[in-house]
Parts: C-alpha cells; structure tokens; sequence
C-alpha cells in the first residue's frame, strides 16, 4: 500500500474513469445497456479472482488434495456486494425495487469504489504490491472498482434514476443493515480455539463492512476501543451518503 505501484494503478483507473466518463458523457448511453456492461464485468471479475486465488490445500493426514478458497475472497465486502445489486437493478422488473437498488448503488459504489482505490488492503491479505502488474488479482480489483466508482458517477449524471428523500432512508437502512450484519459474518468466518469451553484465541478473522480486526491499521486492545471505532466508522458512513444524496434532498420549488 502506498508504493509506486500503487500510485501507478490508482493514475491508471484516474485515465481509465475520465475516459469511460467521457464517453458516458459524449452518448449517454440508457442506464440499462450500461447495466449490462456492468453484469458481464462483474461476472469476469468474479471468475478471475476465483480462479487466480484459488489453492490446492491437503488434508491433515495428506492423503487427498483439495481445492480451496480462502475465507476473505468470500464476495462479502461492501464493493463485491454490489455484484448482487447490480444485476438486481438491470433484472428487475419491479420500478421499486429498481429505484432503491439503485438509490443505494449510487453513494456506496462511488464511495466504497474510492475507498477501495486509496486503500487497497488486497497488498496487505492477498498479494504484495510487488504483484500489482504480475499477479490477475492486481488487474481484476481496480479494473472492478474503476467500473464501480463509474457506475456510482453515471447513476446521477444520467437522469435517468429518481433520487430522493425515500432512496436515501432506504440507502441508510439497506447500508447500516449490511454492516451490522457484517459482524455476524466475520465471527462465522473466523477460526475460534476453545479450551475447557472458555475462548483462548481467535485466527483467521475476516474484516468484511471494515468492522472486524484492523491490525493492517491498529490493534485494539480493549474492547471499548472497538466499540468506538465501530461508532467512528458508523458515523463516517452516515456523514458521506449524507454529503452525496444533500443536491438530492431538496425539494424542487414549486412553479408559480
């Protein structure tokens, strides 16, 4: 994180973003046919990191070999997510649905799309910013989050999508819901050791939604200290849908 190659790819999906929003732009394609762009990405995206992180792993006795992926590349996260909700919204033929998918797809793909770029933790659980050019995990996720911030952009820019008071309630529900709900995941994924029925240790621990282990950044060592992170991440998500749906909250004056 934070080295040269780094800074090469987030320059990289800076060209590629201007030139797909320019394009978008120049055409404004229908949502729908940029939908479908979007589904076949993600279907893409989704075989290449299952295939390249995929490992061949023996059984304890190492009489058989099997194959295994690993609990973290588990399409839990707030940006892998989305491939769930972007084929919802160009499937669906319920228009209600349709706007509250797409309600929540514009302020998480482009803030989570951000986020992700920035901070890439893939250099810090799944490969080393060595492999950032080597390895098909460097191309498949800023390749997916570059589709997603464009996605997260276009979804206003079109006008083709009512944005509104109901789409960012519902957005605030959906989101905080998932991010609860994330710390029911991360428990079930991580590798607990008991003795005697009491809880020594836990390893392997996944961090979907950010509110598990954050030992990349800080090591809590008292579980007030979570406890605050979690309300401090909870309030910073608040504040940014809140900052991206405010050109969207003000009700239209009314025509004399």
């Amino acid at each position: 994180m934070f080295s040269l190659n780094h800074f090469i790819r987030i320059g990289i999906c800076c060209v590629l973003f201007i030139i797909a929003l320019a394009f978008l732009k120049k055409y404004q394609p229908p949502l729908k046919n940029v939908l479908t762009v979007c589904c076949v990405m993600c279907v893409l995206s989704e075989v290449t990191k299952v295939l390249s992180m995929m490992k061949l792993v023996p059984s304890s006795d190492g009489s058989m070999m099997t194959p295994y992926l690993e609990l973290n590349q588990l399409p839990f996260n707030l940006c892998s997510i989305q491939i769930i909700f972007i084929f919802v919204a160009r499937l669906t033929s319920n228009e209600k649905l349709r706007k509250t998918v797409l309600g929540y797809m514009y302020p998480t793909c482009l803030a989570g799309a951000i986020g992700a770029i920035a901070l890439p933790t893939i250099f810090t659980f799944s490969i080393t910013s060595d492999q950032a050019f080597t390895h098909p995990l460097g191309y498949q996720f800023f390749l997916y989050h570059t589709m997603l911030l464009t996605l997260g952009v276009y979804i206003p820019m079109s006008k083709q999508v009512e944005l509104g008071r109901r789409q960012y309630a519902t957005t605030m529900g959906i989101f905080f819901a998932f991010g609860f709900s994330s710390i029911y995941i991360n428990s079930l994924c991580a590798s607990p050791t008991y003795v005697d029925g009491e809880l020594i240790s836990v390893d392997f621990a996944t961090n979907y939604f950010v509110t598990g282990s954050q030992d990349w950044m800080m090591t809590f060592t008292d579980i007030n200290q979570w406890r605050l992170y979690f309300f401090a991440i909870v309030v910073a998500a608040a504040a940014v849908i809140t900052i991206l749906y405010i050109p969207f909250l003000r009700k239209p004056k009314k025509a004399e």
